[in-house]
């Protein structure tokens, strides 16, 4: 068996066992004081059974009280053996509700036209839902799709919103088409925790001192990420968000230093205002939109870019993104440098791999 058809496998049984409520961890599914959960008449915290590694999630106080196991894992969408580009996220969103969706309950019944209820009668695989991607698929895809209740999941909107982007990555010389073409492999995202939350302030600290999940990110997130990043056509695998520091995949991967920021910051651009700074890593690029903010100046919007490089047999490419006050994608007017730094990355890569 190939390293991605076990992660795939691997995927397939966790959610089993929390479905099935055998095996695994018994894990109280009450977090804090989020009483939705006795919505129902209950009196008495949710139990549900989780996998013995993916409990470890579980054990750290403040992690606990942000994830949510009674709403079904979410741990990647696409094929990790046929994709175009890698996307990389924290953790999925949600778990503050009782969306029907996600949301295990008593698991005794569970209703119609929704995600769990396609993964319980398909032998609880979640790979069945989850391989195609179906979330980027248009409306009309989806009429005469077995799945067509998930024109209403509030996922799918949140990644249509990123295609023209992540098309735009893959092929940065090219004005990108509104729809994924039917010719072009879909992205492979994965999860750093597969589990839901509200939220997930910078829990940096909390993940590495809890030496419990060491083995569990390095072998069902950073190795099927590197192999991913291989098998992609794109080499490359891009994640959002300023937490994701580099020392978080440094630590499980075993090498010194990934950040190899530096090497670009020489760029430049007409009309942008881009600075590095070495105590971030990081290099900040400004850009004046053409709109009016409140006080009727120019708008000026700020990102900030990380390139890491893991360097095993191969040179795995990440790109990190990150924005004060959101997790959102960049914007277009942050296109042409992005399109001035991949083109930099294509070179250093075939640097790196000429020598």
């Amino acid at each position: 068996m190939c390293l991605q058809e076990d992660f795939i496998e691997y995927w397939d049984k966790v959610v089993k066992i929390w479905l099935e409520g055998k095996g695994g961890i018994r894990q109280d599914a009450l977090r804090g004081k989020d009483e939705c959960y006795y919505k129902d008449g209950r009196t008495s915290p949710l139990e549900v059974h989780i996998e013995e590694k993916q409990s470890y999630w579980f054990k750290d106080k403040s992690l606990r009280k942000l994830l949510c196991p009674i709403h079904m894992p979410e741990p990647y969408w696409g094929n990790p053996q046929q994709c175009s580009i890698v996307i990389v996220d924290y953790n999925p969103a949600g778990g503050k509700d009782m969306s029907p969706h996600t949301y295990r309950g008593d698991g005794k019944t569970y209703p119609e036209n929704t995600m769990i209820k396609y993964v319980f009668d398909n032998n609880c695989s979640y790979s069945k839902l989850a391989l195609d991607f179906p979330l980027l698929h248009t409306k009309a895809d989806l009429e005469n799709d077995p799945r067509w209740w998930l024109r209403s999941y509030g996922g799918r909107i949140w990644w249509r919103s990123k295609i023209e982007w992540m098309l735009h990555l893959i092929n940065p010389d090219s004005e990108p088409p509104k729809e994924w073409p039917k010719d072009v492999f879909r992205p492979f995202a994965i999860e750093l925790c597969g589990w839901h939350s509200p939220n997930w302030p910078d829990n940096t600290n909390a993940i590495d001192n809890n030496d419990d999940l060491e083995e569990t990110i390095h072998n069902r997130f950073v190795t099927p990420l590197l192999h991913s990043i291989e098998i992609s056509t794109s080499k490359l695998a891009v994640c959002i968000g300023a937490q994701f520091k580099p020392e978080i995949l440094e630590k499980y991967i075993g090498c010194d230093s990934i950040n190899v920021t530096d090497k670009f910051k020489g760029l430049s651009i007409p009309e942008y205002t881009i600075s590095y700074s070495s105590k971030a890593g990081s290099i900040c690029v400004s850009v004046k939109t053409g709109k009016k903010d409140k006080t009727g100046k120019e708008e000026e919007k700020t990102r900030y870019y990380r390139v890491y490089d893991i360097e095993t047999d191969e040179h795995h490419i990440i790109l990190n993104t990150f924005a004060p006050g959101g997790n959102h994608h960049p914007a277009r007017h942050f296109w042409p440098f992005e399109k001035l730094l991949l083109k930099a990355i294509e070179e250093y890569r075939n640097k790196k791999q000429s020598t």
